[in-house]
């Protein structure tokens, strides 16, 4: 009986890796649920009226999606932004604009690196949302973003924000 016990916790062992394996998340999901992670950094409800209290949240998002020196193009503001500090503050004075705005990213496709290293990611921001004083608008804006692999944890380190798209247009 006691020669199987050795046996017998190897084999548990082993069982249990490869569940482990097989329940972890692989890395086209890390990238998905850090994506999920910016729709809901950049919303912006009726409920959030305080700028400060907003630029802290937006902050403190933005520390775990951008790595420090990403970089952004926005086309609808004509600006580059640099760095994780310019790509909050901006994210925060959309509110000055936009009374409410949601944010998803839909059509999403992911291209990694055979290295697992970096990827691309391409899809369409679907904003809707309603300017102060204004109706609700809906717009459909190409996304080109580039990602890597910082001490474990796929960041954002490039976005281009497309122009938005006229009806019947195929994209950028």
């Amino acid at each position: 009986m006691k020669r199987w016990l050795p046996l017998g916790l190897v084999g548990a062992g082993a069982v249990l890796g490869a569940a482990a394996l097989l329940l972890s998340p692989s890395e086209e999901e890390r990238i998905r649920d850090r994506l999920a992670q910016l729709e809901d950094a950049v919303r912006i409800d009726d409920g959030e009226q305080n700028p400060l209290v907003r630029h802290g949240r937006i902050r403190k998002e933005f520390a775990e999606i951008f790595a420090k020196e990403a970089n952004a193009r926005i086309a609808e503001i004509g600006d580059s932004l640099r760095g994780r500090d310019e790509l909050a503050a901006a994210a925060t004075q959309a509110a000055v604009v936009y009374q409410t705005a949601d944010v998803r990213l839909g059509g999403t496709e992911i291209q990694i690196d055979p290295a697992g290293m970096t990827a691309a990611v391409t899809a369409t921001a679907t904003v809707t949302g309603a300017r102060h004083g204004q109706a609700v608008r809906r717009d459909e804006l190409p996304v080109a973003l580039q990602l890597e692999k910082i001490d474990g944890e796929w960041k954002i380190v490039s976005a281009t924000v497309h122009p938005r798209r006229s009806p019947g247009d195929d994209g950028p």
